[in-house]
């Protein structure tokens, strides 16, 4: 089936066409980030609820770039921290939950690649922040949460980043943001193809059961002492590598309620984290292809490892 088609390619080109002129050295990106970045702003109005900072497009988009990067590394280790506990004689619970920071890795890692982030600011740059704004707006009454979301868009020929209140907390903003994202991906889509079906059913499956499901099925088998129970009597099982995710994803469970198994979500969430893992992989793939160099941030994870992380070549069909 081809799962990575039309939507695929328009997301491509909206989103990861306009990176590729840019690059960040390794030992570089604690200075090239969002964060860094945000305090350095040319202007900034204020949009209803939410500020659009300008900046020069080269620094914005290498702020961007670098939050991307190391979304990436925190991706990357995740994940290969998920497939080491998977080998092991772990409880079930333990198993859902290291899946779970995969996943959520690489759903903060998708939304940034779409331009888009949840970020947390500490007490001195928010501070700051606020100082910077009340002066240049001329207003007393600034005040920022600590928890922020930010977009970066398409204005009058430049990109401006337009910062917002997040309203939710971090893991449960991340999941509500991507299921956003996936609506947005399908309308890019072509009817009658795996695609449309496989993002439809994504769709649904977050509309059934809730799109911030992956983060309270997390809490449940993290923090409910009763699912140990479950585990001990066999009654959840481990997530593994085993499932068939494009098919599950083109016919997805009946028991996919608010109500349903733990093993059921479980799959739902191992099925979503593929189609994220998958989708981030090949957009990364061809970055450094349309560059035309090594994967910088490949190397220098496995620079000091014994066992080397190896990435999945491109790909768009399963």
């Amino acid at each position: 089936m081809v799962v990575y088609d039309q939507a695929y390619r328009e997301i491509k080109k909206r989103y990861l066409i306009p990176l590729t002129p840019y690059s960040i050295k390794f030992n570089s990106l604690r200075k090239n980030n969002i964060k860094t970045i945000l305090l350095s702003f040319k202007s900034v109005e204020k949009n209803n609820n939410d500020y659009l900072f300008y900046y020069d497009n080269d620094i914005l988009l290498k702020g961007l770039l670098g939050d991307i990067e190391l979304f990436f590394i925190k991706a990357l280790l995740q994940k290969n921290d998920a497939l080491i506990c998977n080998s092991l004689e772990l409880s079930a619970n333990w198993n859902i939950v290291t899946y779970y920071y995969y996943s959520f890795f690489y759903a903060s890692l998708f939304l940034r690649l779409c331009f888009r982030g949840n970020i947390f600011l500490e007490d001195s740059i928010r501070k700051t922040l606020e100082e910077l704004i009340k002066t240049v707006l001329n207003e007393s009454n600034i005040l920022l949460d600590s928890n922020m979301f930010y977009t970066v868009e398409k204005k009058d020929n430049e990109y401006v980043l337009r910062l917002s209140k997040s309203e939710l907390n971090t893991h449960e903003v991340v999941w509500k943001k991507l299921n956003e994202l996936i609506k947005e991906i399908k309308t890019y889509s072509d009817l009658k193809t795996d695609e449309n079906t496989i993002l439809n059913n994504i769709i649904n499956i977050n509309s059934k059961i809730g799109a911030t499901y992956p983060s309270k099925l997390r809490n449940k088998v993290n923090y409910q002492p009763l699912f140990g129970l479950d585990s001990i009597n066999k009654n959840i099982h481990n997530i593994s590598q085993t499932e068939n995710w494009g098919q599950f994803f083109l016919m997805p469970s009946k028991d996919l309620t608010i109500g349903g198994s733990i093993d059921s979500h479980s799959n739902a969430m191992y099925s979503y984290t593929m189609y994220i893992d998958s989708f981030c992989n090949n957009l990364i793939c061809e970055y450094y292809e349309i560059q035309g160099k090594e994967n910088g941030i490949l190397k220098n994870i496995n620079k000091n490892r014994e066992k080397k992380i190896v990435l999945p070549e491109l790909r768009m069909t399963y």
